[in-house]
């Protein structure tokens, strides 16, 4: 196993004697690389890296949505939008037959969101295929230059020799294991389960659905009274879906329900001045 290897490796350290450190060199005839071909490393390995964040900057808003959790937040963004479209109406003084509205509202933002998510992930799990092929394919094509930056690589953690020789031969003698390793360490990509981008979208379409019509749907029978249903429903929601994205990925609960409701009420306070304030309404 990697892990074992490696442990051997550091232990091996540990007790070799502070005499031999004097004679850390690598072997005579190891190739060294010129300065030039260091360099050319480090760009690489810096194009690799700059490549993945401006891929991955795009979607950051999305998080992770290859996980079904996703639709808790789904959800939250579902009773959100319904909020703020009701604080909308309400402040522009259209307080009648507001439910149709509100229920149309939810359904586009929860077919939105579904699709979003679904087309993120498709870009997320197509990246991650080609960025597979094409450091598969210079392994295949380039062994050396990768082992000069496995060795790039873990000499900017702070290893040396002989130490650094002994870790890049243990990571270079498998092709499986150093393509794990250059995804992570080169490109910050841990390979793992991706599930379906249909699947993906139609988890955070189902989330968000029922997060807005659960909001929505009751204000279409209520001519009194709404604005109590849209203010409680909507801190309950929030409080409830909130408890159960904290409790489901590990988080504190009061931390990630503050946050849910603070960033509601700030939101709404802000559509309600600006509804009012375009209105007239003092």
């Amino acid at each position: 196993m990697l892990f074992d290897d490696l442990r051997d490796v550091f232990d091996a350290r540990n007790h070799r004697n502070r005499v031999q450190e004097s004679s850390r060199l690598p072997p005579s005839n190891a190739k060294k690389s010129t300065d030039s071909e260091k360099t050319e490393i480090v760009d690489h390995i810096s194009d690799a890296r700059q490549r993945a964040r401006e891929m991955l900057s795009g979607e950051l808003h999305l998080g992770h949505v290859d996980d079904w959790r996703r639709s808790l937040v789904s959800a939250r963004d579902g009773v959100t939008f319904v909020w703020l479209v009701w604080v909308s109406l309400y402040g522009l003084g259209l307080q009648a037959r507001t439910g149709p509205i509100l229920v149309a509202v939810s359904l586009g933002v929860a077919l939105y969101i579904g699709i979003s998510t679904s087309i993120a992930t498709r870009v997320r799990l197509r990246y991650h295929e080609e960025e597979l092929d094409r450091e598969r394919h210079e392994i295949e094509e380039r062994p050396e230059q990768e082992r000069e930056e496995v060795r790039a690589l873990y000499a900017a953690k702070g290893f040396e020799e002989p130490l650094l020789t002994q870790v890049t031969d243990i990571l270079c003698a498998d092709d499986d294991r150093l393509l794990k390793v250059m995804m992570e360490e080169e490109l910050g990509l841990f390979i793992g389960h991706i599930n379906h981008p249909l699947l993906v979208g139609l988890w955070n379409f189902a989330g968000a659905a029922i997060g807005g019509l659960v909001l929505a749907t009751p204000a279409c029978f209520q001519t009194v009274g709404a604005t109590w249903w849209m203010i409680g429903a909507t801190i309950s929601l929030l409080v409830g879906l909130g408890a159960t994205s904290a409790r489901v990925t590990g988080r504190d609960v009061v931390p990630v329900v503050f946050s849910w409701l603070f960033f509601a009420t700030v939101t709404g306070g802000a559509t309600l001045y600006t509804a009012q304030w375009l209105a007239g309404v003092p």
